[in-house]
Order: structure tokens, then sequence, then C-alpha cells
């Protein structure tokens, strides 16, 4: 939830800063002017140097958002490394008691997946740098078929957005249930679409992924009612700069408010939904495949095979009750990591763009603006 936000603001950004450059490099000044003044652009080498600024950023996006916010926790809610037993040392036997039976403890080792540099290093094994993107292909098929399944079910008469994207993630359920056994399984010579789950395993992860899909729509649509009770979203933008202080103080408690009730709602509704759909997807892992993490299959016995009159995959409930806490804190704890990595990035991004921009042009804003409002950017930034 948090990093979807995030990916959220960034792309918005991004939308946001296309269009300014779009708008600084190709709109003439007004009419007036077009006659006696020529809309100044940009040199190549300024040109490239901006383009590579951008490629950069969203290279580096792209891999914390899937790799780091998608993968890594997927890896952390699937592991479950097992005990090992060892016996004792013998110690002087002081009481005479020859007979005792020597004494068994049990140490449970560090997780793979308890830091993101062990996870990364354990990718790396797999496939070198491209593991970090490993089932990428399997992702953009599933997000493209959702999205048109989305649209496609919208057009119906009376089927509002959100319940038209919750039939579709159920509809493309296997497409999500064939990414995450990639994800978790070691490589493989056979192609993705040679490895797609029958119809019979749609039937055991459509519930399952159904529970998420309401989740994160009651996850966004929840704060964006609260946030237009208190009046957020019909404030005026051409009025902010006119607003006083105690009002833009008000505004901004309304705003922490909306995001502090998103955050509650991701950790304690979307996250617990993702966690046991993912291990949910994690039972059905063919017996012939083998987890790059560990991995107990039988869930501590909860399930049962279908040769022995089973189902052979594990319930919502008791794919919550058997992820211990450590765990659970530790797919909290990625996800906020997640999410500083992203703002940090962004804000990374934004200083770079502007001391660029500064390179480029100077001190002389004005020329990146239509002559109407060059004096007021100026006078803003200077």
């Amino acid at each position: 939830m948090m990093n979807s936000a995030v990916g959220h603001l960034v792309r918005r950004g991004m939308e946001a800063t296309f269009s300014s450059s779009s708008a600084m490099n190709f709109e003439n000044f007004d009419s007036s002017s077009k006659s006696s003044e020529e809309q100044y652009s940009l040199p190549t080498w300024g040109v490239v140097m901006l383009a590579s600024t951008f490629i950069v950023y969203f290279f580096a996006a792209s891999m914390i958002e899937y790799t780091f916010g998608r993968i890594i926790p997927t890896l952390i809610m699937i592991e479950s490394p097992a005990e090992i037993a060892f016996e004792a040392l013998p110690t002087d036997n002081t009481d005479g008691s020859l007979n005792k039976a020597p004494e068994v403890e049990t140490v449970k080792p560090k997780p793979i997946t308890s830091s993101f540099r062990s996870s990364i290093q354990l990718l790396q094994s797999k496939g070198g740098f491209r593991a970090r993107f490993r089932g990428i292909s399997v992702f953009i098929v599933n997000s493209i078929a959702v999205q048109w399944v989305s649209k496609f079910l919208s057009a119906i008469p009376f089927v509002p957005a959100p319940v038209s994207l919750l039939g579709a993630m159920v509809i493309c359920s296997n497409l999500s249930l064939l990414w995450t056994l990639i994800v978790i399984s070691e490589p493989s010579p056979k192609l993705w679409f040679r490895r797609m789950p029958s119809l019979k395993m749609w039937k055991k992860v459509a519930i399952p992924t159904a529970h998420l899909a309401l989740a994160e729509q009651i996850a966004i649509f929840v704060p964006f009612l609260v946030a237009m009770a208190m009046g957020i979203t019909e404030e005026d933008p051409k009025k902010l700069a006119d607003i006083t202080a105690k009002h833009s103080g008000m505004m901004v408690l309304k705003c922490l408010a909306v995001m502090a009730l998103a955050m509650i709602l991701g950790v304690f509704l979307v996250i617990p939904a993702n966690i046991a759909l993912t291990r949910v997807q994690a039972s059905l892992i063919p017996e012939t495949e083998e987890t790059i993490v560990p991995f107990d299959r039988s869930f501590n016995g909860k399930v049962i095979p279908e040769i022995v009159g089973g189902t052979g995959v594990i319930g919502m409930l008791d794919a919550w009750k058997t992820f211990d806490w450590a765990a659970r804190i530790r797919v909290v704890k990625a996800y906020v990591k997640v999410f500083a990595m992203q703002m940090a990035l962004t804000f990374t991004f934004i200083f770079v763009i502007f001391a660029q921009l500064f390179m480029i042009v100077g001190k002389d804003w004005k020329k990146l603006a239509p002559k109407e409002g060059a004096e007021k950017i100026h006078d803003t930034l200077m």
C-alpha cells in the first residue's frame, strides 16, 4: 500500500514535470509577441543531460518499486526457516546422574530476507543482475490484462469503477498466481506461458484475490471520502495564495490525518490480505519445483495433499496464523524502507533537475516561461 501510494505520487510528479518541460519547449508566446520574440530552446547538450537524468530516475524508481517493493516482500511472506536441533555438550557429572538423558536444544537460523542486502545477494546468486527483475514479463502482462478487463467491465451499465477493478483482478488471478510462483521458485528453463496454472488452481485463489482487491479499494476510497468530508478536495487552487496562516495550518493537519488513516488501513487491512494471498499462492507450488528461500510446504501440517483427500491448499485464516509476528514486523519494515527510498530518490531527482536547469539557463529563468508569466516566475525563484 505504501509503495503504491508513493508510486502514484511519482507518476503524478513525472507527468507534471513532462508537461512542464513540454510547455517550456513547445508552447509559443502569446499572439501579441509571436512576431517579436522567439521561444527559447534548450541546447542539445542540455536536452541530452536532462533526458539522461530522466532515464536514470525511471530505472532507479522501477527497481525500488519492483525489486524492493514487490519481490523482496513476497520472499519475506513465504520464508520459514526450519529449526535446527542439536544435543547440548556434555558437562562434568557432579551429581552422579549417569542415566540422565542428553538435553536437545533447538535454534532458528536467521532468515535470508532479514535485510535487503542479503535478499539482493540471494537474487544475484540466482541469475545475476537480471534476477532483480524476475517475473517482470508476467507482471507487465498481468497489469495490462487487469486494465483491459476492468475497462470492459466498467462499460457494463451500473458497474462502478471499483467493482470493475475488483472483478478484473479476480478474473486475472491466475496471472498473479503465476507471478508469485515464478518469483519464489528456482529458475526454470520453461517459458512463463508454459507454466500457466490450470483453471482448477484459479478456483483456489479467486476468493483470496477478491479479499485483497476489496481491501485495496477500501484503503483508497475511505481516505478519499474522509478528505471530501473535511473539505480538502473542495479547495480552489487559485485561492491557495490568499489563505491565512491559521487556515493553512488546519489544512496541513487535515491532510496529515487523511494520510495517517491511509497508512493505518494499509498496515492493518491491505498488508495482512496481501500476506494471506501470497501464502495461499505459495502453497500451490508444484512438488517438482523448489523455492529459493526455506519454505514449509505443509504450513505446520495445515496443508493436506489432495492425494490423501485434502484440498492441497492452505486456507486464508491458517495462512495468516502460521505467519509469525517477527516475520510480520519484517514485512512492515520492508515497506517503510521502500517508502523512504522512494521519497529520497524523488527529492534527489527534483534537486538534480533544478541544478541542471540552472547550469543550462543560469539565473535567467524567464527564458523558460511565456512572456506574460516570466516576471512572476523570475521573482519567485530568485
